[in-house]
């Protein structure tokens, strides 16, 4: 059987990294037996054929990078969108030191680089000047069960959902939803794990002075389907992706997704299961009223079933761990 040991760049378990490093490890088939650990000692005590990297800046993965070489373990790492633009330009001095002196050895001599999306693999190969070895495999979305039919109120209802980070956008939302008159007739929650409380400071007290603001918290993952299917619009204004899996969760809940063009999921106008737009007042405020008079086609089941086939048919686990294990094995 295939050994993997797998090593994250994030020390909490919370989201992101972690929580789809998680997800990979159940998903593996009978042919695959993996570890996620934080333990360098693993390297030698598991005797994995593989170590799969995800993510990228912390100097322990370079640790991890130089034991597997001496130990002549085949290497793969996946940045998870944190080479992208918009991410690099965050904490922009320190990850150019990181750069410099270790990470861009680790993805240079590497023997996979496995990415989510065409635009991260683009986004790597500017950086890199390196287009051999790069791999995309997409992310997949367990489907939830369609529920009945809710009972919803007379207008739609709107959900931001994602960790609160300055890339996730969710300030100038904030700041649309409070400063028109047009959407105080519309409610919008929002859920998700403050990754940045600075960031969050900046207008949560906007939020608990407005009357159609409301700040639920986080969402375990069991209570996922449960509490995002009593909305009918999943807002997402990230300026950044390097895939969206939140999207895939909110349409595996039966929501008609709205996302930023910066993050390119043409896919969902192309196949009318949700729209892209350019994250401002007149543009939200012509959508919603668009949107607001056919209701009732993104409400019933037709429409949740056309959600739950295309994720079916697109973002299926089995196909994409098969996808995995074919790499896995090419390289040992």
């Amino acid at each position: 059987m295939l050994k993997v040991l797998y090593f994250t760049s994030e020390k909490k378990k919370k989201f992101g990294v972690f929580k789809v490093v998680n997800v990979l490890k159940k998903k593996q088939n009978n042919k695959i037996k993996s570890k996620l650990t934080n333990s360098i000692f693993d390297i030698f005590f598991y005797k994995p054929q593989i170590i799969h990297i995800h993510g990228c800046w912390r100097p322990k993965l370079f640790i991890v990078f130089l034991l597997a070489k001496i130990a002549s373990i085949k290497i793969v790492i996946s940045p998870h969108g944190m080479i992208d633009p918009y991410s690099f330009s965050q904490k922009k001095i320190k990850k150019f030191f990181a750069w410099f002196f270790y990470q861009k050895y680790i993805f240079k001599f590497s023997n996979l680089i496995i990415v989510n999306s065409k635009l991260e693999k683009k986004n790597l190969i500017k950086k890199l000047k390196l287009s051999k070895r790069i791999e995309i495999i997409k992310h997949g979305v367990n489907i939830s069960k369609i529920t009945k039919d809710i009972k919803k109120k007379k207008n739609l209802t709107f959900v931001f959902f994602s960790r609160i980070h300055p890339s996730k956008n969710l300030m100038e939302l904030v700041k649309i939803w409070k400063n028109n008159n047009f959407f105080d007739d519309f409610i919008l929650d929002v859920y998700g794990e403050i990754d940045d409380n600075r960031y969050f400071d900046n207008f949560k007290d906007s939020i608990k002075k407005s009357k159609n603001i409301n700040y639920k918290g986080r969402i375990n993952i069991n209570e996922l389907n449960y509490k995002l299917s009593k909305y009918d619009i999943f807002l997402h204004p990230s300026n950044s992706e390097n895939f969206g899996l939140v999207i895939l969760e909110a349409m595996s809940c039966g929501l008609f997704p709205v996302v930023n063009k910066k993050i390119d999921w043409k896919i969902l106008d192309k196949n009318n299961l949700g729209h892209s737009l350019n994250f401002t007042h007149m543009n939200l405020r012509k959508l919603i009223i668009k949107l607001n008079k056919s209701k009732q086609k993104i409400r019933n089941k037709k429409f949740k079933n056309k959600l739950k086939n295309f994720l079916i048919k697109n973002y299926n686990w089995k196909l994409i761990m098969n996808n995995y294990y074919k790499n896995y094995v090419n390289l040992v």
